[in-house]
């Protein structure tokens, strides 16, 4: 069991304060993935990635909702060096994300990550 447990999400690594995503909400900025997904980001003091969820009932029922949030955790933990580290995430999928595909999600996070418009989030590194 200790090895599945090395995979997981820790519990340091998840926004769940009600005060951090208010702070993220008001100073965060704001990325689209595509028309699939919003992230807002916004610098921490802590020197973690740390992810939050918002998923609304217009995803569906708690099944889909819950499907998404797997994928978006899953997302972020497998492919950590996509985000910057000292950042809080906010991830808010559109309803037509629960469509895609975990490789389809994922190849639309690079691109957009990496693409020049969106290219500030991994250069905020250092602006706190």
């Amino acid at each position: 069991m200790s090895s599945l447990k090395k995979e997981g999400l820790s519990s340091k690594e998840r926004l769940t304060l009600n005060k951090d995503f208010k702070r993220v909400f008001k100073e965060g900025k704001k990325i689209w993935v595509g028309r699939h997904l919003l992230i807002i980001y916004c610098p921490n003091q802590l020197g973690l990635r740390r992810l939050g969820l918002v998923v609304s009932g217009k995803i569906g029922k708690a099944v889909e909702r819950n499907k998404v949030k797997r994928l978006l955790r899953e997302l972020f933990r497998k492919n950590k060096e996509l985000f910057p580290e000292g950042v809080d995430l906010i991830m808010i999928p559109h309803p037509n994300l629960k469509n895609l595909s975990y490789g389809e999600l994922l190849e639309l996070v690079r691109k957009n990550l990496s693409s020049g418009r969106n290219r500030n989030l991994n250069a905020e590194k250092t602006f706190a």
